[in-house]
């Protein structure tokens, strides 16, 4: 259980939880895990079962949090041990050495440890490995000292004599007897390696068979001990006080584990998911509202006139544009800007009926249009030059009249500016956006060349 001071211990290292709920909170993968390590430590063996949650933000890199259980021990033998007390002064002054003996004593250390792994993985195909830090907090540290034939005698340098009488002041033969001490501890702070094979059971389950180490960068206790076997004076004679051995504990631990997992995507609303798909392009997204329409002026729109000449009834537009076409009317299209006929910077082509720049070549051109954008305006504020602004203007092939070539091909154009605006948080009044409809590119001289394309400039 928990107690106040370990609770304020974890308060003081909120950082790592605001930081794995920062991780967490930006998650596309859930996983979740039980796990259990044997291992060596410094005290003999190690038994570590567990469980943890993993999120992962981006595909194979993730964070995970944790509860393990942490049981240490071990078993410690003697024979025939015996030893020496410093020179020490009896109740009548005189100087005296303490000696003592016995046939056989045995310590059993145990120490528990509830232990909150905070982890940064990666989740290979074929493998795994994480490293981080475990906050580690004692549940309990004992000793318990058995001995057997434990016998004493006082020496007497200056008169060259040996006492061994029971009846004086605490000399002579013991009794056998046991004892067991909790120990005090404090909070520890451990470094924590992972790594091993990952084998996929079903879609959803994965076994994981590695090694791991851990070490904690503070000792959990260290103590002031007397001598092993001490005689101490009291009114009537003295007493016999024999003492454990355990002074101190860094501990460590190397070992296997085993982990069976379970693993499973988060839902998220349509914009999320469009935001996650960028992302797993490698593209950086900067962090804004996606509930967003695409919605923009059209700049410049279409001059409608009356028919010259009979036209169909109704013409049909493709589905994907949802353009219900008026009747009875033609488009008058206006031209191009003369800074806007010549070559342009970046060119985007799309297959027929695409109108979003959302495979990772167009993302790749939009992400170099961002940062030129943006260093524009770094340089500016340094000089008298201007910020860059984005002129895109959008182009379609023949469709079934010149109003839906029109739409597809500007379509094309804002979709670019709402890329830029909504994702790479450049201002969309620095992006103006055309449409040429079906007409062939003043600059083009490859007639095969596929007419479904936008072409950007950058004009300061």
């Amino acid at each position: 259980m928990l107690k106040k001071k370990h609770l304020g211990f974890i308060l003081r290292n909120r950082f790592l939880f605001v930081l794995f709920l920062t991780v967490a909170g930006h998650a596309q993968v859930l996983e979740g895990d039980f796990h259990y390590g044997f291992g060596t430590s410094e005290l003999a063996f190690n038994s570590v079962p567990g469980f943890a949650v993993s999120f992962y933000p981006v595909k194979n890199f993730g964070a995970s949090i944790g509860l393990e259980y942490a049981f240490h021990w071990v078993t410690k033998n003697d024979e025939n041990l015996s030893g020496t007390n410093s020179i020490t002064t009896d109740s009548e002054g005189d100087s005296l050495v303490f000696k003592y003996a016995m046939a056989s004593y045995e310590e059993e250390r145990f120490a528990k440890i509830l232990q909150i792994p905070i982890l940064l993985k990666y989740n290979g195909e074929d493998f795994y490995t994480s490293a981080g830090v475990k906050i580690g907090v004692y549940q309990n540290a004992t000793v318990k000292s058995t001995y057997e034939n434990l016998s004493t005698e006082g020496y007497y340098p200056q008169y060259d004599l040996t006492l061994t009488a029971p009846s004086y002041q605490g000399f002579g033969a013991q009794n056998d007897s046991s004892f067991k001490i909790k120990i005090k501890t404090k909070s520890l702070i451990m470094l924590a390696l992972e790594g091993g094979i990952k084998y996929k059971l079903t879609d959803n389950f994965y076994l994981f068979a590695g090694l791991f180490a851990d070490y904690s960068f503070n000792k959990g206790f260290s103590r002031d001990l007397p001598p092993f076997v001490e005689r101490v004076e009291n009114q009537v004679g003295a007493d016999l006080r024999v003492s454990d051995g355990w002074s101190n504990w860094r501990p460590w631990t190397l070992g296997v584990q085993l982990k069976i997992a379970f693993k499973g995507k988060i839902d998220k609303d349509e914009n999320e998911k469009n935001k996650d798909d960028i992302k797993e392009k490698n593209i950086a997204l900067k962090d804004t509202n996606h509930n967003v329409a695409v919605i923009e002026k059209k700049s410049p729109p279409p001059v409608i006139t009356n028919a010259l000449e009979p036209q169909p009834t109704q013409s049909v537009a493709p589905p994907h544009l949802n353009i219900v076409l008026p009747t009875d009317t033609v488009f008058s299209i206006p031209e191009l800007p003369a800074f806007l006929l010549g070559e342009p910077q970046f060119v985007f082509y799309y297959p027929e009926n695409r109108t979003s720049p959302s495979d990772s070549l167009h993302l790749k051109i939009i992400a170099q249009i961002a940062d030129s954008m943006r260093a524009s305006v770094h340089t500016s504020m340094s000089s008298d030059a201007k910020p860059q602004n984005l002129h895109c203007v959008g182009y379609s092939e023949n469709l079934a009249s010149a109003f839906a070539a029109y739409e597809s091909a500007h379509q094309r154009a804002i979709r670019i500016r709402y890329t830029l605006s909504t994702f790479y948080g450049i201002d969309k009044n620095r992006i103006f956006t055309y449409s040429q409809g079906s007409k062939i590119p003043p600059h083009r001289t490859n007639a095969a060349e596929s007419n479904n394309r936008a072409e950007c400039y950058l004009i300061p």
